[in-house]
């Protein structure tokens, strides 16, 4: 009786324990992971509700010098999906895993533009390149991109989990629309400044610069710091462009991006590539060099 007693407590502990709360794996969502902040953030505007997001790229790294840890992969295996613009890392996550996740290029579909500086250098950078050949890999940083990377993500979603179609599809079409706002927007605010030059530490602005006819010269050459002739080179281009503001991306090393602006007397501002809320974020850019461009130095 006594052993009985024992047994039903035990089991009633066990019970509440195990079905008491629900596990992650007893959520009824569908768990999926993206190499990057704003692809993740793409993904939960069209997954909604419906889907759980884990961004791999840890805050403050950049997708050039990440390497992902044997944590990282075991992470990404346990998901239905790993979404990847095909950055190196993804690429090696996504060798990885793909036998236990179905992977999805959400660049599908998108024209690549060349990877340079701004001065007629192409960029190849040594170790962790940017991407698998001379291409700029910031493919999400203009509105018509984005919105053929969320309808890769609608369909890969919708192939997964076919009960969420309607969803995704409302999801999206709301974003695109959203995404149309904001192209003619900054179309708008940056119709006068066509053709201009605006100087950042790094050239990851590239595919914004291509979409609104404008022009972008970077600090840093291959992943380098550059040497004090380069500099005084680049010093003389900005004056002579008569640049207000250099622009910096947080996660990398913004000295050189510093010194000269103290060379020519302008202010440094700070520019974020990989911020998740990528409606957010491109507004912010637009509204940064529509200031940068309007100031004198």
């Amino acid at each position: 009786m006594k052993f009985f007693s024992l047994f039903s407590v035990l089991l009633i502990s066990l019970t509440t324990l195990f079905c008491g709360c629900k596990s992650e794996a007893d959520s009824g969502k569908l768990k999926v992971a993206a190499g990057l902040p704003p692809i993740a953030g793409l993904v939960k505007i069209i997954g909604g509700e419906r889907v759980e997001v884990t961004s791999v790229l840890p805050e403050g790294k950049t997708p050039h010098d990440f390497a992902p840890t044997p944590k990282t992969i075991r992470q990404t295996s346990g998901t239905k999906i790993f979404f990847t613009t095909r950055m190196p890392f993804e690429d090696k996550i996504a060798n990885t895993v793909q036998k236990s996740s179905r992977i999805c290029d959400v660049s599908q579909g998108i024209e690549r533009i060349a990877f340079h500086d701004g001065a007629n250098h192409q960029h190849h950078h040594h170790g962790e390149s940017c991407s698998h050949d001379s291409h700029d890999p910031h493919v999400w940083l203009a509105p018509a991109n984005a919105i053929i990377i969320a309808d890769n993500i609608r369909a890969e979603l919708t192939a997964v989990d076919p009960a969420g179609a309607e969803y995704y599809q409302k999801n999206f079409d709301a974003f695109k629309e959203q995404m149309s706002a904001i192209d003619r927007e900054i179309s708008e605010k940056l119709a006068a400044h066509k053709g201009k030059t605006f100087f950042v530490y790094h050239p990851a602005f590239g595919y914004f610069a291509h979409a609104y006819s404008l022009k972008q010269r970077a600090i840093e050459l291959n992943g380098r710091e550059i040497g004090s002739n380069q500099l005084s080179a680049i010093t003389k281009e900005a004056k002579e462009a008569d640049v207000s503001t250099i622009f910096v991306q947080e996660q990398f090393n913004p000295r050189s991006a510093k010194a000269l602006a103290e060379q020519i007397g302008v202010d440094v501002f700070p520019l974020d590539p990989l911020a998740e809320d990528l409606p957010g974020n491109l507004k912010k850019i637009a509204g940064a060099l529509e200031k940068g461009f309007a100031g004198k130095r």
